[in-house]
């Protein structure tokens, strides 16, 4: 019998996985983002590492320094990609739960090199090494998420991933606003809050085994007992119900139908899953979160507001008020998941970052030494920028990733997908610097070039999967004749399936009744393909 934390069981049994397993995991990616850049001012930090100095030196030195500096912060997303790439095997090798374990083991190791670091090659293999253990546990902390959630509430689980970031990022640039203040020349202030990452990968490796493994990699495997009882325990319900064995009959049928295309190289061809359709879906959600501006926002926002002549410590209170701002705004895609749906929030999203992005960028143009308003205009569209960013592409970016791609797949996908993002994050932290250096106020325009191009991508290819089973999405893209008639095949089964009088009264308010209701979708879909 499969034991849980404190004996619970159905949902209390998931909060209790999110606050101890999912919380700590996206805190720690959130604040290593960006503390890197957080503490690169800190007279501490460039004294040991001069060639990451750029606050006093300038010209040449300064460009040069600029690059190394950037090569060096932005190697933590490089690590990252290179551990994202690892669960491509990993993840169905070593199942959810131990892939995360492990990741935890290296992020931990990673965070003591970098505590420990007092020359630069020791910095960045740290870096290296800490991106890698985020890189394993981001990429399949979601596919467990959404393999262990019920429909109506897969959405509100993995919204999570991106509150948690935001909230890692905030802290980060508070906690390094703090420890700026301190008045000392011991290294103490930044390696004190650099073990921030460690604390967290321990939480997670003593809480991880006491949650169930994920009943369709356990279903992978041919271990449909023990994935019986974690159905069971998941959905709080008997295991010899019927219930469970309706969705454990649908995750078989899918394996099953999965097994003529099952080698490895299948997920980057077409076929009749119209896997490679599925792989760019998810790859570009995840390259559009990074390249519509964001980590531009992420990573320099204090250097966006030092720009236009505002003073260190109140460009630093600034940039981490930014920040915080999108901590608050994480909760708006939280409430309006599962009723907005998913297409509607990344096309919201894209139009009202690309409008901020534009504005930025006429604002810039007319910035001279002697009319600062146009900056302090942009100063406000930063802000509501960060109001836009969250509401599709701080979670729902990773709940999409995992919903378009069927179980078999879903774990080297996310490896894939994942790495794309933080291979994103690298590109724009690499170059951002150079870009601004060069192009100044016209950089912006490529990001919002790319924003702008996010919406026509969702509105043609993006289908719609809320409301949908991870096994009924799979059907979707089966029984679509092309990647054109994707949305709107998505479009007709939720409305079929809403159509449903069972399905439909109550709504949502009682959970017994949706469970009924999956059951028939879940029997009809099985034995649509019997």
């Amino acid at each position: 019998m499969t034991k849980t934390l404190l004996g619970r069981r159905g949902e209390p049994l998931q909060e209790l996985m999110n606050f101890c397993v999912v919380v700590p995991v996206f805190l720690a990616m959130g604040f290593s983002l960006s503390f890197g850049g957080g503490v690169s001012g800190y007279k501490t930090f460039y004294t040991l590492f001069p060639k990451l100095d750029t606050t006093t030196t300038t010209g040449h030195v300064k460009s040069h320094n600029s690059l190394i500096q950037g090569t060096s912060i932005s190697s933590l997303n490089l690590g990252a990609a290179m551990g994202c790439l690892s669960t491509m095997y990993l993840g169905n090798k070593l199942g959810r739960r131990r892939t995360v374990i492990l990741g935890a083991v290296v992020a931990l190791i990673g965070t003591i090199l970098q505590c420990s670091a007092f020359e630069l090659p020791q910095l960045i293999v740290a870096r290296l090494i800490l991106g890698a253990g985020l890189g394993q546990m981001s990429s399949t902390v979601p596919v467990w998420q959404s393999e262990t959630s019920k429909v109506h509430k897969r959405g509100h689980h993995v919204i999570i991933d991106g509150i948690c970031i935001a909230a890692g990022i905030a802290l980060s640039s508070w906690l390094t606003f703090g420890f700026s203040k301190a008045n000392t020349e011991s290294s103490w202030n930044w390696r004190l809050p650099c073990m921030t990452t460690g604390i967290l990968a321990i939480v997670v490796m003593i809480f991880t085994f006491s949650f169930p493994e994920s009943p369709r990699w356990l279903a992978l495997k041919g271990r449909n007992e023990e994935a019986r009882e974690v159905i069971a325990l998941v959905d709080d319900v008997e295991p010899d119900s019927e219930h469970v064995e309706y969705v454990l009959a649908s995750i078989t049928s899918v394996n099953e139908l999965s097994t003529e295309t099952a080698s490895f190289s299948s997920l980057f061809k077409y076929g009749r899953e119209k896997m490679l359709y599925r792989l760019i879906l998810a790859s570009a959600t995840q390259m559009f979160s990074q390249m519509s501006g964001s980590a531009l926002i992420t990573y320099y926002s204090e250097r966006l507001f030092t720009t236009i002549g505002l003073s260190h410590d109140l460009a630093k209170i600034l940039g981490a008020c930014d920040l915080t701002f999108k901590l608050i705004c994480c909760a708006i895609p939280f409430f309006i998941i599962e009723k907005a749906g998913r297409r509607r929030l990344l096309m919201t999203s894209a139009a009202g970052m690309t409008c901020c992005m534009f504005a930025m960028a006429i604002c810039g143009s007319q910035v001279t030494d002697d009319n600062l308003t146009p900056a302090y205009v942009a100063i406000v569209f930063a802000f509501i920028f960060v109001a836009f960013y969250p509401i599709g592409f701080l979670g729902v970016n990773f709940l999409y990733s995992q919903e378009v791609i069927t179980t078999r797949y879903r774990a080297p996908a996310s490896g894939v997908s994942t790495a794309v993002h933080w291979l994103a994050a690298w590109v724009v932290a690499l170059t951002t610097p150079l870009g601004f250096t060069s192009l100044g106020w016209k950089f912006y325009l490529v990001w919002a070039a790319v924003a702008l191009s996010i919406i026509p991508s969702v509105y043609f290819f993006y289908p719609e999967t809320t409301g949908l089973s991870v096994e009924e999405i799979d059907q979707v893209f089966i029984d679509s004749p092309n990647v054109f008639a994707t949305v709107s095949l998505a479009e007709q089964r939720r409305r079929e399936k809403a159509a449903n009088p069972e399905n439909v009264e109550g709504g949502v308010e009682q959970f017994n009744d949706i469970k009924k209701a999956e059951e028939r979708h879940e029997q009809a879909l099985v034995d649509g393909r019997t």
